[in-house]
């Protein structure tokens, strides 16, 4: 067969065999299909988020994402407060402002794919995630209503911070400022600025704004088809997930993962009917089987306290995750195409276990999540321009929009606009 014929026989694939294979559970418009012998493809998506500072409480209400970070910074957060009970006036419980903070959340995400058809059966791929990530922080302390303050006297009795109230032994006060709180939350507050540290720090960095790029979790997978008929398309994908991506820092109060830090078995059942004319209908079920894994992380006392000096590396099993999708693409006209799709994933609890004795079950609550999402894309293929030497080469462009809509335990309320590319040869 000389190469025309070649580049013929597989255009004709092209156009009448497949739809884009995808490696990746964040893909719209998943299919049965697999590469025919001998291609292979290329891809690229990105994933431009819309600024996120929501999420989904355990009721599946919206509440603001930094929500835990708003609060009286009273002796459930720093301790040492509560040596100054007996000496407050009566009704007033020691505490040095309140706190508030918003996180903005920012998201851009290139999935750089890549995969080949082994047999007419049987493809293989891979899939590279690069993230752009930023947490845009702002904070401020409220001291409107504090009732502690630095004491004018510096330590004097050996008690830095003093009622507001002012008089008596330990003299005046004066209100705490933010960079206290930093500090306080970091090395440690020094009152009376002798280069001794008067109140010890919780050792974290900074909270302010923070920003980080890299590559994600790598996903490899194979799709073998195991049935096709005029009307159907079954097949089984399955796959492994490598922890590429950086995890979260337990130092840090405003960072966001890249990655999960654990590997996860993948598997999938793809089923596609193909039996109404220009429409191909899919229904997937997913599985993300979380490996066991070893993590040093902060151990708060409760779930909606994140602060705390508590820190060990763990033993963490991540809850597997559970997607059932359901999607329709439906080709409109001359190369171009329309797809819809609806999504419900849960997750189940973390285990986390440690040699301490901590609260490690502050780690486990609110773990196993729920969301539902849908994806609205439009595709365009050059394959039937090719096809008709108007067109050098065959590839296709979508652009879509998606949409987490309700869910649960700490789900971000997301929504981006994808742009993607894939060319085939």
């Amino acid at each position: 067969m000389n190469k025309n014929n070649i580049k013929a026989t597989i255009s004709i694939l092209l156009l009448f065999g497949f739809l884009i294979l995808r490696i990746t559970s964040l893909s719209y418009a998943d299919s049965a299909e697999v590469l025919p012998k001998g291609v292979f493809s290329l891809g690229a998506e990105y994933k431009y988020y819309f600024k996120i500072d929501e999420r989904y409480n355990p009721d599946g209400n919206v509440e603001d994402v930094a929500i835990d970070y708003n609060a009286t910074l009273d002796s459930s957060i720093f301790s040492d407060l509560s040596l100054l009970e007996p000496f407050m006036p009566p009704g007033q419980i020691p505490n040095i402002g309140k706190s508030v903070v918003s996180f903005d959340y920012y998201y851009k995400i290139t999935e750089f794919t890549f995969m080949y058809g082994v047999t007419d059966r049987l493809s293989v791929g891979i899939m590279i995630p690069y993230w752009w990530v930023k947490n845009e922080v702002k904070a401020k302390l409220d001291t409107s209503k504090a009732t502690v303050g630095k004491s004018s006297i510096g330590t004097g009795f050996g008690m830095p911070l003093v009622p507001l109230a002012g008089g008596g032994p330990f003299g005046d006060a004066v209100p705490l400022v933010k960079e206290d709180v930093q500090d306080l939350l970091g090395k440690g507050l020094d009152v009376n600025n002798d280069g001794i540290i008067d109140i010890s720090g919780f050792g974290y960095k900074r909270f302010e704004t923070w920003s980080d790029s890299g590559v994600g979790d790598i996903d490899v997978e194979f799709r073998y088809q195991y049935l096709k008929t005029a009307n159907w398309r079954l097949a089984f994908t399955g796959g492994v997930r490598i922890p590429t991506g950086q995890i979260t820092d337990p130092d840090s109060l405003v960072d966001r993962p890249l990655g999960t830090g654990a590997y996860a078995l993948l598997f999938r059942l793809n089923n596609d009917y193909t039996g109404i004319k220009n429409l191909v209908l899919n229904a997937t079920v997913r599985y993300d089987l979380y490996l066991p894994a070893k993590e040093t992380l902060r151990i708060p006392d409760d779930v909606n306290r994140p602060i705390t000096t508590n820190k060990e590396e763990v033993d963490r099993n991540i809850g597997d995750v559970i997607e059932l999708e359901a999607s329709g693409k439906y080709d409109l006209f001359k190369g171009f195409s329309l797809s819809a799709l609806y999504k419900f994933g849960f997750a189940q609890k973390d285990r986390v276990s440690g040699n301490r004795g901590f609260a490690y079950e502050s780690l486990e609550l609110e773990t196993n999540y729920t969301e539902h999402v849908y994806i609205i894309g439009l595709s365009y293929s050059t394959i039937p321009l090719f096809l008709e030497k108007k067109f050098p080469f065959p590839l296709t462009a979508s652009i879509s929009y998606r949409n987490r809509f309700a869910g649960s335990n700490n789900a971000l309320r997301s929504q981006y606009i994808g742009f993607g590319i894939q060319a085939f040869f």
